[in-house]
């Protein structure tokens, strides 16, 4: 059995999912199952993946078609494919270099036994090995690594994008979230919610997972908040809990209430982590949601 899953959520990519899987072929250790979810693509990724198939690759592709159902939805889907310990999340326009499986499996087994030890994480790079921002990590040069939540990412300077080797368990135990009616909700809400029950992971740089973001990608669609107000509420309502200092709590709470304005979902205000500081600060989150509805009718 394969010691990896490498999952790939993917949406009418094929024209960048070869990149991918060439990437793939490349590694100097084959250790690894491909898992392809594809969110009901109406272009010809099934045929493109099933020549794959085909193929004597090294390593097994799992390919999964589910109806339109969002990004989310996707990556559980390719969750519950998986046959290994781990799992690994690739973006239909990303790739890896040649090393990077040989390269996580030491790093795993150092984990393996610990104690609330959810996986590893490691930066992203440009592809000229540049980090995605311009300040470097603070990672113990002796060790090679920081043990830190999630949330604390930003103490090591390490709120940038960065990929994740995650326990399969763990990932069945914490579903990525959404709204039921929408298609997207930021995948940090299923780290976080990790990092809430003092799961840690252990953080490391390496040129090894090259991002090159499309103009068609969720990363530059300022339409996402829009198509998925209450995705984002659901993420500042557990920033209530993240943050728990007063400024932050009202930061936090009038954005939520902001985006259940938006979204006419204001029952949601109901289910606040911080219920008196949603109704302290709620004069300002339906004048800052009336805006909202203003920048939404915009775009």
């Amino acid at each position: 059995m394969s010691r990896i899953s490498i999952l790939t959520a993917t949406y009418n990519r094929h024209h960048t999912l070869g990149k991918v899987f060439e990437s793939l072929l490349a590694q100097t250790c084959k250790d690894f199952e491909w898992i392809i979810s594809d969110d009901g693509s109406t272009d010809n990724t099934e045929e493109l993946v099933k020549s794959w198939q085909k193929l004597d690759n090294g390593f097994d592709i799992i390919y999964s078609k589910l109806p339109h159902v969002g990004f989310p939805r996707a990556l559980n889907n390719g969750v519950n494919h998986s046959n290994t310990r781990w799992i690994m999340m690739l973006d239909s326009d990303d790739y890896l270099l040649p090393q990077t499986i040989k390269t996580l499996l030491p790093w795993l087994d150092e984990i393996v036994g610990m104690e609330k030890m959810a996986g590893i994480g490691v930066t992203r790079t440009h592809p000229d090995g540049s980090f995605m921002k311009k300040q470097a990590p603070l990672i113990n040069p002796e060790l090679g690594y920081v043990d830190a939540t999630n949330s604390d990412r930003a103490l090591y300077h390490l709120d940038m994008d960065c990929f994740e080797v995650i326990r399969t368990s763990l990932l069945k135990e914490y579903p990525f979230q959404y709204w039921p009616t929408e298609e997207y909700a930021p995948p940090a809400l299923n780290y976080n919610a990790m990092a809430l029950d003092g799961w840690k992971i252990r953080w490391r740089t390496g040129h090894f997972y090259i991002c090159e973001y499309l103009t068609d990608g969720l990363t530059k669609s300022n339409i996402k908040v829009k198509k998925n107000p209450m995705g984002y509420a659901m993420m500042y309502n557990q920033d209530l809990l993240r943050f728990p200092n007063f400024k932050s709590r009202c930061y936090n709470a009038i954005q939520m209430t902001a985006l259940c304005i938006a979204a006419g979902h204001w029952g949601y205000l109901l289910k606040s982590n911080a219920l008196f500081v949603t109704a302290l600060t709620l004069p300002l989150g339906i004048v800052w949601g009336i805006r909202r509805k203003l920048q939404f009718a915009k775009m």
